[in-house]
């Protein structure tokens, strides 16, 4: 086979990411290379290829016409190299190679670090490269092979396999319930009282539902954030009435009482946690392994509860 190429098929990747981000920092930042690698490497594709792909002023940054159609050849090379980096990987009898991996920082550092920690050990060949998240990513544009994610799938390219169902109950320390003026015996009276949010993805809808009745909330929120941890000590602080996940976090608090159970005969819809992959990436072990792992530590976590 001739290899006849008169570019540098890094740097058409390196484009594509630009392209998708609109800027260099964020590209060079989501590569983990300098801008000046960036800014030198289109410079470079330009030069070889000998059209103008970008156009750059001190406000913004476009794509040219034809750019833009080079980017979508681009987008299918780098499906490509992930449908050859599958296939190797899955010829192989021990998982190796690096995996990229996108978790949501609401799912906790503890969670992330014991995963992580697992999978390096049962697999010595095995390099991984775990980012904490704040906002939802795509596997293929965001230089990920696996995200964990709680949507719908947006792109009928990629596969979705539930790891967990993180149920979650409602609760609030016992000092801001005896401060109401009356006890909470009803999901209407949310509305009414401050509530702690966890944040990640945005507002959401929020229901309870007892039996065949379903109740959607529309509490005044008065504090959001992106990590149980932080919503935690909100509660425990007697802020507000908050969501924690089901007996994972809060074992400890509620066996000594500092947080109790808010009405807790009604019951808010789990929460499903899936690993996201390119579907080329499907026979891949090392992403087969990482799942196993994923779900096991879940395993563990309930048995520890």
């Amino acid at each position: 086979m001739e290899q006849n190429l008169p570019f540098d098929l890094d740097a058409l990747l390196v484009f594509g990411k630009v392209v998708e981000n609109r800027s260099l920092s964020k590209a060079a930042a989501l590569l983990g290379m300098p801008k000046s690698t960036v800014s030198r490497k289109l410079t470079k594709l330009e030069a070889d290829l000998g059209i103008k792909l970008l156009r750059k002023n001190t406000h913004q940054l476009t794509v040219t016409d034809l750019g833009e159609q080079v980017y979508s050849h681009a987008v299918n090379i780098l499906a490509e190299a992930n449908g050859v980096r599958a296939l190797v990987e899955g010829s192989r009898s021990e998982p190796q190679g690096e995996l990229r991996v996108a978790i949501p920082i609401f799912l906790g550092i503890d969670y992330a670090s014991r995963v992580g920690t697992a999978f390096l050990q049962h697999y010595p060949q095995s390099r991984l490269d775990i980012r904490l998240v704040d906002n939802l990513v795509d596997p293929v544009k965001d230089g990920f092979d696996v995200v964990f994610g709680t949507g719908p799938l947006q792109d009928s390219t990629l596969i979705a396999r539930k790891v967990f169902s993180l149920g979650l109950f409602l609760c609030a320390s016992p000092d801001f319930v005896a401060r109401l003026p009356e006890p909470i015996t009803d999901p209407a009276q949310l509305d009414t009282v401050p509530f702690i949010d966890f944040g990640f993805g945005g507002p959401r809808k929020m229901s309870v539902a007892r039996h065949k009745r379903r109740y959607e909330l529309s509490p005044q929120v008065r504090a959001r954030a992106n990590n149980f941890q932080v919503s935690k000590q909100y509660i425990l602080q007697g802020l507000g009435v908050g969501v924690m996940p089901t007996q994972i976090i809060c074992t400890t608090e509620l066996r000594e009482g500092s947080i109790v159970p808010v009405l807790p005969e009604w019951k808010l819809d789990a929460m499903d946690v899936h690993m996201i992959y390119p579907f080329e990436l499907s026979f891949s072990t090392l992403i087969t392994a990482f799942y196993e792992t994923a779900c096991q530590i879940i395993v563990e976590n309930s048995a520890r509860a």
